[in-house]
């Protein structure tokens, strides 16, 4: 009998979902596949009778919102394999919970500092050397990534962070621009203004920006490593690791979302290959992507991890290595990989 896969399908598709990619690969492993939605009223019926569940979700907030509530019930209660399971992405775009939880392997990693106390927050700030990276638990490509250079930013930081709260993807230090600068920024500013009355007035909340989970509460540091023109990314899928660099944006300090990458697997370090392979071996990552600095003593840090990532740059790979450290030539899909792993994991039970 074949085995029958049900893959989330959402209303709305993302031009980057893995979907499309393991549909393919599982058919052509002659797996029966039940496209599903399992954002709709009855998710857990639609899988009732499958074999496994495949969910490429994303770090938006209506996938986060409901990715995390409705996997965890259908791997540990109705006892079905899913990808990414909850050990490959409890963590996932969640920055605090990847500083435990590397803390937790004594993974070798950019020393960060958490706090969940005003006062222990500006105690540090006040305290410690510059420069500091500031940043968000949650967001990507360098969204809400500031570099501090003195006591008085981190200050007003804290203070943001913990009376006022943030909202993601709405801070860069490259983009000091004016309030009102175009037209547009004027009619932004007199909408504001007009919500403002609003809710002073009437009670009315204004409407959430896009991303509608603000943070609040926690102040997140990591120490500036210098003397990084990129940063090295490994993706462990299974016992395959590929690697390639990618170029800091220009002028910029960080490489997330920069778009510059070398796939030249010469200039890999195979340290960071190790370390992947063996963070990922030990804690049964279905699939990670782990992000490394270079410290002064060329020693390999970990800077941040991510179940999920773009396929095509894994693709451009010309190869992988082994967990022996072995090279492979040729490219392989990361969704072919992921199917290849989760089937062999289903037959296995």
């Amino acid at each position: 009998m074949p085995l029958l896969v049900a893959v989330h399908i959402p209303r709305k598709a993302h031009p980057d979902s893995y979907a499309p990619g393991w549909i393919e690969a599982l058919e052509k492993k002659n797996v029966t596949v039940r496209q599903v939605n399992l954002q709709a009223p009855d998710a857990l019926e639609q899988v009732r009778g499958c074999d496994g569940v495949m969910w490429h979700w994303f770090h938006s907030p209506d996938d986060k919102q409901a990715a995390m509530k409705i996997l965890p019930a259908i791997e540990l209660v109705l006892d079905i394999p899913v990808f990414p399971s909850m050990r490959t992405c409890w963590h996932y775009d969640e920055k605090i919970a990847q500083h435990y939880l590397l803390q937790a392997a004594a993974a070798p990693r950019v020393p960060t500092w958490v706090f969940w106390s005003y006062q222990d927050a500006l105690g540090f700030v006040r305290g410690c050397t510059y420069p500091k990276v500031f940043k968000l638990s949650v967001g990507a490509g360098s969204a809400n990534v500031l570099k501090l250079s003195t006591e008085m930013e981190a200050e007003h930081l804290v203070k943001r962070m913990f009376l006022q709260g943030m909202f993601p993807y709405t801070m860069n230090e490259y983009d000091r621009r004016p309030a009102i600068k175009t037209t547009a920024d004027l009619t932004a500013l007199i909408r504001r203004a007009l919500h403002g009355l609003k809710y002073t007035f009437r009670g009315e909340y204004p409407p959430l920006p896009g991303y509608f989970m603000p943070q609040k509460d926690y102040l997140y540091l990591q120490e500036f490593i210098p003397g990084n023109p990129h940063d090295i990314r490994i993706t462990v899928i299974g016992s395959r690791a590929f690697g390639f660099i990618r170029y800091n944006r220009e002028g910029d300090f960080r490489a997330s979302g920069s778009g510059r990458i070398d796939h030249d697997p010469g200039k890999i370090p195979i340290d960071a290959v190790k370390i992947a392979h063996e963070i990922s071996q030990r804690n049964n990552f279905q699939s990670m992507a782990y992000d490394f600095l270079s410290d002064r003593e060329g020693r390999m840090l970990i800077n941040e991890i991510s179940y999920c990532y773009m396929s095509a740059a894994v693709h451009g790979c010309p190869g992988y290595w082994d967990r022996d450290l072995r090279w492979h030539e040729g490219r392989v899909r990361p969704e072919d990989a992921h199917v290849e792993d989760f089937l062999e994991a289903i037959s296995g039970r």
